[in-house]
């Protein structure tokens, strides 16, 4: 029999293809150390979507339906600000993920996800995931308990952030008092009511105040590991 160079090609391009695949999903945390017999039958499920730049891959205030994993291009996470304005949140690129936990939960899409520029993506969504659970009981409850131990540990990561922000806001509050305190000595300065050595105290008590908390740089930021909820 003589080899057909099509089919030949057909067969390792598609291996290239699944090869890449295996390759992006396994980084991903729900689909970690899954076997390649695994990632053979989630493939039937998995949906491949194309993107022009500015298109919206979902819609804030839309239910959600699933998550999506970058695959090439850029993809901003945006939310509605005050009248027309535009907050973005985050950008991700290949690799990267969102809308994970309306697998879970069919609420409403907080942001908006809007393609930078032409990008690929792959969506996983939660009636194939339901579908997965009734006809392969061990792989779909696999992923599903994967599922909420990410969304477990961000929820913790969100709440120690939380409880970060109120102690910064609460210091910064104490510094604020502080310092209109130490104004006011300034100002009573002229009435002798106060001695040099005490108007010099309230203005080194303004200066530490006017400094951040922690002395950390206004370019610090923290920001929550693996995707965001869309």
């Amino acid at each position: 029999m003589v080899d057909d160079p099509f089919w030949g090609n057909l067969f390792r391009r598609r291996r290239r293809e699944e090869d890449q695949l295996y390759e992006v999903l396994s980084e991903i945390p729900i689909f970690k150390d899954l076997s390649r017999r695994d990632f053979a039958r989630l493939a039937g499920i998995l949906h491949r979507r194309s993107y022009a730049s500015g298109e919206a891959i979902v819609t804030e205030g839309d239910i959600g339906v699933g998550m999506y994993i970058v695959l090439s291009g850029e993809v901003a996470i945006v939310q509605k600000g005050e009248g027309e304005t535009v907050i973005k949140l985050a950008t991700f690129g290949p690799g990267d993920f969102f809308g994970d936990q309306v697998l879970l939960d069919e609420s409403p899409r907080t942001a908006s996800a809007i393609a930078q520029e032409a990008c690929h993506a792959i969506g996983f969504f939660r009636p194939d995931l339901l579908e997965l659970i009734e006809h392969n009981p061990r792989l779909g409850l696999k992923i599903v308990m994967r599922l909420s131990q990410m969304i477990t540990v961000r929820l913790r990561q969100t709440n120690r952030l939380l409880k970060e922000a109120r102690e910064i806001a609460r210091k910064a509050g104490e510094d604020a008092g502080r310092a209109r305190r130490a104004v006011e000595v300034i100002e009573r300065g002229d009435e002798g009511a106060k001695t040099d050595e005490e108007i010099a105290a309230a203005e080194s008590e303004v200066s530490s105040s006017a400094l951040p908390a922690g002395g950390a740089s206004t370019g610090d930021s923290a920001t929550v590991q693996g995707s965001s909820a869309t």
